[in-house]
């Protein structure tokens, strides 16, 4: 029996020397191989980190004018303790829906997600310093309510070049999965549209935070340590603010209040003004009342007819026909045909925009005039191929290339594309190619290159909106270099009859509205035929003082705004004077 007792004991005594072993084991294990890992998870249970967004670079024009910058805002967060019960986050959730403006059931759901995830939630940003004082008074009812001041992004000019500028927007899930490892936050704002998109990694900063400890119901005690942020890198445009606003205001007060406006330097394809309308403002996306910013995002028109709107050039195209006819010899200055207001040409009869006829034309009055008559006959001299060479020449069929997401390139209408698709090319076609109709097809960015190229004798420029990016102390400053895409080869002569041409449409003929007492502005109006309805306005004109080089070339186009004379060309009138720091009244008393 002894024995037996004996025994038992010893294999008790093993068991117990054995526990001992496994729980000293385990204590090395806690205390010396792991502490350091142990520590952060005790730290990280009772404190919380509040992150505050960094200034986000600032935007500027070309003379200094601040057209996106970041000013101090204040957000409501959410800090969830360990202790509370289901009907508190209810209340809390009722209240906040009635201050913010929001359903109490979202808001309850997101709280509950910031409880189960143990980690601080974002419940409303930018609040307006009236929503500030009625939400302070929930930190003294609700724990783990409080308020914090971070920067937010800020546009002081509204609606100023909006679909240049683009908007910031909240992160959606394909952009989280894509940027979580970079810094970003699920709550983060980043670039959406427009140079705010294309240059989120300059103008993006590294956000702050305070390390805050908190007791068991989430209320805060004290600040830990403060997480420095750094500000993103500011950009300065090649936009003029002056030029911007006459083009933005222009379009606004259009007929129908939808077109494009482009500004170039002809001499390195700066972008001066560069406006789309409808246009937005993109305050509204970040607007602390729900209701605007969800009406923004639902109501923008975010289609950026500058770039990515197509349409037909109708007589402004004029200029390739007679700069191809004229450069290859297939017709002078000093022909003439006579325009009765037709042209009979087989079975069909191709009008006349006067059908009460021009008379006898030849180039210099052909193109003041506009006659659709003399470019029927002088694109037939000439023939399509030549004139979808020299459209090619100008940049016609291609993407500009300009720095925004959404380009189009159009459509170069011509004999190659119609052998291509394996279809005849007809005289019919070339009539209707000769004033810009049929199947050509441009945007109002290519038009203003083009006549930025007209302007400067041929260079064809790669059109830019960046001058130069500041990125922060110790990094070097970025400044963009002027890209030539190509050279329309013309001679002297023949660069200088369109010229002069151009000249004539403003001071006796189509374009008289763009005339401006002091400057050489040289233009051509364009009333594009649009199936689906009515008639598209367009301009293109360039403007110098004498005896110096052009500093401006403007494409205005007015969407269904019929006549480019009465409609687009007061628009690019606007637009030149803005650029030579003149006034209407200054104008008229030159």
């Amino acid at each position: 029996m002894s024995e037996a007792i004996s025994a038992r004991f010893q294999v008790l005594w093993v068991m117990i020397l054995a526990a001992g072993a496994v729980l000293g084991l385990r204590l090395v294990q806690l205390q010396i191989l792991q502490s350091a890992e142990y520590r952060q998870l005790a730290e990280k249970n009772r404190t919380q980190i509040i992150y505050q967004s960094a200034p986000r670079g600032r935007i500027y024009d070309r003379k200094g004018v601040a057209v996106a910058t970041s000013r101090p805002a204040f957000s409501l967060v959410y800090l969830p303790g360990k202790v509370r019960r289901e009907g508190d986050l209810d209340f809390l959730a009722r209240r906040l829906a009635r201050e913010l403006g929001g359903e109490s059931g979202e808001l309850l759901e997101s709280l509950q997600q910031a409880v189960h995830e143990e980690s601080p939630l974002r419940l409303a940003e930018n609040l307006p310093l009236e929503a500030m004082f009625r939400l302070s008074e929930l930190k003294s009812v609700y724990p783990g309510i409080d308020l914090v001041v971070e920067a937010r992004r800020s546009y002081p000019l509204g609606r100023f070049a909006s679909h240049l500028i683009g908007y910031m927007g909240k992160m959606d899930p394909k952009s989280w999965r894509a940027l979580k490892n970079k810094g970003y936050r699920v709550d983060s704002r980043l670039g959406k549209m427009g140079l705010e998109a294309a240059f989120e990694n300059e103008l993006r900063g590294r956000d702050g935070g305070l390390r805050m400890e908190v007791d068991a119901q989430g209320r805060l005690r004290r600040i830990l340590e403060r997480l420095p942020w750094s500000a993103g890198g500011d950009i300065h445009l090649t936009i003029d603010a002056r030029m911007q606003k006459a083009a933005d205001e222009g379009l606004r007060r259009s007929l129908t209040k939808k077109g494009a406006v482009v500004a170039l330097d002809p001499r390195n394809g700066d972008i001066l003004a560069f406006s789309s309308a409808p246009d937005f403002d993109p305050n509204d996306f970040l607007s602390p009342d729900p209701e605007v910013a969800r009406r923004a995002g639902a109501e923008t028109v975010e289609f950026n007819r500058a770039i990515a709107g197509t349409y037909a050039p109708g007589s402004i195209f004029k200029i390739v026909v007679g700069a191809a006819g004229l450069n290859e010899g297939r017709f002078s200055v000093d022909d003439s045909v006579y325009c009765p207001g037709y042209l009979e040409y087989g079975k069909r009869v191709f009008l006349c925009w006067n059908h009460q006829g021009h008379g006898r034309m030849s180039w210099f009055p052909g193109l003041a005039h506009s006659c659709d008559v003399y470019f029927y006959r002088m694109g037939l001299r000439t023939g399509a191929a030549i004139i979808e060479r020299y459209a090619r020449m100008f940049g016609l069929g291609e993407q500009t290339q300009v720095a925004l997401r959404g380009e189009k390139k159009g459509n170069l209408f011509g004999p190659t594309a119609r052998a291509k698709a394996g279809r005849p090319w007809r005289d019919g076609d070339t009539i209707n190619l000769s004033i810009g109709q049929g199947g050509l097809l441009v945007t109002p960015i290519q038009m203003a290159v083009m006549a930025a190229a007209v302007a400067n004798g041929g260079t064809v420029w790669r059109p830019h909106y960046v001058e130069r990016i500041a990125p922060g102390p110790g990094l070097p400053e970025y400044r963009q270099k002027p890209e030539i895409l190509g050279q329309v080869i013309l001679k002297d002569e023949v660069w200088k009859d369109v010229e002069e041409a151009m000249s004539l449409v403003i001071s006796s003929g189509t374009g008289a509205a763009a005339k401006i007492a002091g400057l050489e502005v040289a233009g051509k109006t364009g009333t594009a035929q649009n199936p689906a309805g009515q008639d598209h306005a367009w301009f293109i004109s360039f403007a110098a003082r004498s005896g110096e080089p052009s500093e401006v070339a403007v494409a205005v186009l007015v969407e269904n705004g019929g006549h480019g004379a009465t409609v687009a060309a007061p628009i690019a009138r606007s637009v030149m004077m803005a650029a030579y720091g003149m006034d209407e009244k200054k104008a008229s008393n030159l």
